[in-house]
């Protein structure tokens, strides 16, 4: 049996606001390779390999990979022939179909600036791309890895996209949803906000799906994993819905993890929402205070020393306003962000950030080398001052999960868009 899985029970939860009292349980359940139409198509069946492990040396400087070396702190860096074109799947498939059914409109633009993401895992120093393409743009449900923590980093495709004669195109007039292909494998989609690695489970986990290959209506509330022991994606069912027998929110989402236990959090289309990396259940902890989608497409950070969650939007209360969600009490509260730094270029939509080392809030806008500093006590911003980023081009649609923070390598490695290169922008050494 190649596969033992955990299968989850159906969600409960509160429609009316709160928290929810009845988690959903798991029960161990294996999965025969049966279910999947097995393909030989140049998959990278070497993953992880040892060149991926974590290294416990890795956040010594003496350590660094050598284009990591003698970089100043808040320093940009960009990585030579290490753009999303310099690899390209061997089975072709593209965006919308002709009309005999054959693919080939569209592009391979669409795997970045089609409003997707990335998955970060900081154990092992590397990007992930997967399934990243949706609506008419492409249709490849492809991953990608980028190992930073060696000189010369590259792309690499860990497995190739479902056969273009499996892969099946929704409409949503006709409430047909691509939420997976004819090989049992998900969708391509527009990933925003819902790629992130949790290292526990050694796995790039989609939370959501928001514009799945079609028309560009079709969405869900699935929570797909990509595992890389096993190099390939989990059965359909395996994890539970965010929330059960919906779509509803899931187009830019707000979805941010806790870095130290992996607990996902979700600014979902009924309130707030947890994913426990530790049981995969997930619990409504809150309704928002206004209605519907108050985070919709704005990025959120978890400050787990002030026992909080940020969303750096109040679509009630724009353009400044944000939300403050409590970790002790499980309630929401206003905030004011300070700071003439909005504008119609620059702005915390589709923009993604981190705890910094210092204990403020970084923020990567998708104005080419901006990067903002936000104060934690009064939540005024304001723009760090950075160098080498001249010619950092703008963010294609936003920046999405693109800005990942690497803490062995104290800094964030970042790609704008499909034609330009990885970026990395070094930063000051973590507290002791």
């Amino acid at each position: 049996m190649r596969y033992l899985f955990i299968l989850l029970a159906a969600l409960g939860c509160d429609d009316a606001g709160g928290t929810s009292t009845d988690p959903v349980t798991a029960t161990d359940m294996g999965v025969s390779d049966s279910q999947f139409v097995n393909d030989s198509s140049g998959n990278d069946a070497a993953s992880p390999d040892a060149s991926m492990d974590a290294s416990s040396d890795a956040n010594v400087p003496s350590e660094w990979p050598d284009w990591r070396k003698g970089l100043a702190t808040w320093q940009w860096h960009e990585l030579p022939d290490t753009s999303l074109y310099s690899v390209q799947p061997s089975v072709v498939v593209s965006g919308q179909p002709d009309a005999d059914g054959v693919s080939i409109a569209g592009g391979l633009y669409g795997r970045i600036d089609a409003w997707n993401g990335l998955a970060a895992s900081r154990a092992r120093n590397t990007l992930y791309s997967a399934a990243n393409g949706g609506h008419a743009d492409y249709a490849g449900n492809e991953v990608y890895a980028f190992e930073l923590g060696v000189d010369a980093p590259t792309w690499r495709i860990l497995r190739q996209p479902t056969a273009a004669n499996l892969i099946r195109r929704g409409n949503y007039n006709d409430q047909i949803y691509s939420d997976y292909y004819d090989d049992g494998r998900p969708g391509s989609t527009h990933s925003y906000y819902a790629l992130h690695f949790l290292d526990s489970r050694g796995a790039i986990v989609r939370f959501g799906a928001g514009s799945l290959y079609g028309t560009g209506n079709e969405a869900n509330l699935k929570t797909e994993a990509f595992v890389l022991e096993t190099n390939d994606w989990v059965p359909e069912g395996t994890y539970p819905e965010i929330i059960e027998g919906s779509r509803a929110g899931a187009i830019n989402q707000t979805v941010c993890m806790d870095f130290e236990n992996d607990d996902v959090y979700i600014g979902a289309a009924d309130g707030v929402r947890r994913f426990n990396a530790a049981t995969a259940t997930y619990e409504r902890l809150a309704g928002w205070l206004q209605a519907q989608d108050s985070v919709k497409g704005a990025p959120c950070i978890v400050d787990r020393a002030r026992q909080r969650v940020v969303f750096f939007q109040d679509a009630y209360k724009p353009p400044n306003g944000g939300l403050v969600f409590s970790l002790t009490d499980n309630t929401l509260s206003e905030i004011t962000f300070a700071g003439d730094f909005r504008n119609e270029n620059t702005s915390w939509r589709e923009s993604y950030g981190f705890m910094d080392v210092d204990g403020t809030y970084l923020l990567k806008t998708r104005s080419g080398d901006e990067v903002i500093r936000v104060n934690p006590q009064t939540f005024e911003a304001t723009a760090v001052d950075v160098t080498g980023g001249d010619a950092l081009p703008d963010a294609a649609n936003g920046v999405q999960t693109r800005f990942q923070y690497f803490p062995q390598l104290q800094g964030y490695a970042y790609l704008p868009r499909h034609d330009a290169n990885v970026w990395f922008l070094a930063s000051p050494p973590a507290r002791e």
